[in-house]
């Protein structure tokens, strides 16, 4: 879980790597250019949460990835993505079977970290508590013993690490800014990689300066 008790100065291991660099490059068809081109022009319209459910999952998704870097304007938007895959019902093609349907889900345990923060908290929503507080929160529900009648339908600990979590983070790494920050080149289409080893980099790939940290 990367719930961050201490924002810290944020330096990449791949300084002026900019994957758009790529754009006109052997790297990237029409195709990869008009995905990469949706997700930086294309920011879905909120049409699933309501006001204070986006406020609560913003809130939520800015403990499990930290922006300190970025100003508000600049950060990598996760909310509308997750709101428009709701909205769409667009499913995994699984479900865990203690798991009810995903919007009932999210909907609960959006709900369920509200309550937590309210029983913990003097009667505060998430999003009115400090950062740390948050960190107390999450770290409840992740662990599976937040209090609330929401975690009595959605289990909690299941909830965080494989629906909250794991979306919150792919969402992330799904935008270009991200890549940025791994040295990601994007989809390798239609060039392809050539030194498949482990540790192997082509030499069109970002190169790591090991001695950056995060």
């Amino acid at each position: 879980m990367r719930v961050s008790s201490v924002e810290r100065e944020f330096r990449t291991r791949y300084p002026g790597y900019n994957v758009l660099d790529k754009w006109s490059s052997p790297d990237w068809d029409d195709q990869t250019r008009e995905v990469v081109r949706q997700r930086l022009e294309e920011i879905p319209p909120p049409r699933f949460f309501n006001e204070h459910e986006a406020r609560a999952l913003a809130a939520v998704a800015e403990r499990i990835v930290p922006q300190p870097d970025r100003g508000e304007a600049e950060k990598i938007p996760i909310v509308p993505w997750i709101d428009e895959k709701l909205y769409e019902d667009e499913r995994d093609g699984y479900r865990y079977e203690e798991l009810p349907p995903q919007r009932e889900a999210w909907r609960l345990g959006l709900a369920g970290i509200d309550e937590a923060a309210r029983a913990l908290f003097d009667g505060k929503s998430f999003v009115e508590i400090d950062p740390l507080s948050q960190d107390v929160v999450l770290r409840h529900v992740e662990r599976g013993d937040a209090p609330g009648p929401a975690w009595e339908r959605l289990p909690a600990a299941r909830f965080f690490r494989d629906v909250l979590s794991i979306t919150v983070v792919k969402t992330y790494y799904a935008h270009p800014l991200a890549w940025n920050e791994i040295g990601y080149g994007g989809p390798s289409s239609p060039r392809g990689h050539v030194r498949k080893w482990e540790g192997g980099v082509d030499p069109w790939e970002a190169r790591e300066e090991k001695s950056g940290r995060q």
